[in-house]
């Protein structure tokens, strides 16, 4: 089995090259996969799956027509397509998953997630995530007028950068500690996410986290199959690297070109139960990392109740009044 993982691709008009080459990547890469995974962000801001513009209507064509062609996809929402719903998940073929999601293959386990719930020291965001992942107030965005959520997505995302630019780099970075228990709740020994455009492979005391980068001047993806699991970069304009490129396997993890990549605050990589995460050093930038026991798949919380037209009434302009950064 072949699976396919990217996040942060931040789709918007103003980025149309990053458009052509996601289309291309699902066309050229994606075809061949069983599964893809999308990490969240693939939009730079969704609205709500009632957005005909032209850019929502061509991503959920081809995601149809990539699930039409046999791939399976999965869709985790990241902090800029939050309002991403059940209409885009029937008219694309794709799955939902909760915040966080197992996998395995073979006798190995891995914990994906968007990221954003491991930066737990930017306390400002975590505020601002409670309050608009809360059910009543994603439902009631949804259903505003498309014009006042555009104009909401065009505030927030201001509002984003100029609050990203006064905090310090380590703020917006995921918190060991955080991740140390994350991996351990779960049973994971391996930890995959994005939102921190900090792509890279990195030791902790309880597993190996892989990060995806951001789709900006390279494309970012991490390719599964059997016990391999590389993270890969290629430029944008160009095509992916192809399939006869070498796969790193556990029999040659071992040879001099790998080596590990190690971060000031690593623990002692003789204490997991598992091989210790390798890049490789090869021209096409792949990082090859091995992966964990296997652990049950992770169930989605079961959906709560729905707001009724009366509470939509009563809280609507409040919501409209309260979602301040």
């Amino acid at each position: 089995m072949i699976r396919l993982l990217i996040s942060d691709l931040h789709l918007a008009k103003e980025r149309p090259a990053i458009t052509r080459a996601f289309f291309r990547f699902m066309e050229r890469e994606a075809t061949q996969a069983d599964e893809l995974y999308i990490l969240g962000d693939l939009f730079e801001a969704w609205v709500g799956d009632d957005d005909p513009g032209a850019l929502a209507r061509a991503v959920i064509a081809g995601l149809r027509k990539l699930s039409d062609s046999g791939t399976r996809v999965y869709f985790m929402h990241g902090n800029r397509d939050f309002l991403v719903g059940r209409r885009f998940a029937r008219q694309t073929g794709c799955t939902l998953l909760p915040t966080y999601h197992c996998i395995t293959s073979g006798n190995q386990t891995l914990l994906l997630c968007h990221g954003d719930t491991l930066c737990t020291d930017d306390k400002e965001y975590q505020r601002y995530r409670r309050r608009v992942r809360n059910p009543l107030v994603r439902w009631a965005l949804s259903h505003l007028p498309l014009n006042r959520r555009l104009k909401i997505a065009a505030e927030w995302r201001a509002r984003s950068m100029a609050a990203n630019s006064n905090k310090p780099d380590n703020i917006m970075d995921v918190a060991p500690a955080e991740v140390e228990r994350q991996l351990a709740a779960h049973g994971a020994a391996v930890l995959i996410h994005g939102h921190t455009h900090r792509p890279g492979v990195h030791h902790h005391d309880n597993g190996d986290r892989v990060v995806l980068g951001d789709w900006g001047d390279f494309g970012w993806y991490v390719r599964i199959e059997g016990e391999a699991l590389d993270l890969n970069d290629f430029p944008i304009g160009n095509e992916p690297p192809q399939k006869e490129e070498p796969v790193v396997t556990p029999e040659t993890s071992a040879e001099p070109s790998i080596t590990p990549q190690l971060t000031p605050s690593d623990a002692d990589p003789t204490s997991p139960p598992y091989t210790p995460v390798k890049q490789s050093s090869d021209e096409t930038g792949a990082q090859s990392v091995p992966t964990s026991p296997p652990q049950s798949a992770l169930q989605a919380a079961p959906p709560k109740e729905r707001p009724t037209r009366q509470k939509k009434r009563q809280r609507g302009e409040e919501i409209q009044l309260s979602l301040d950064l």
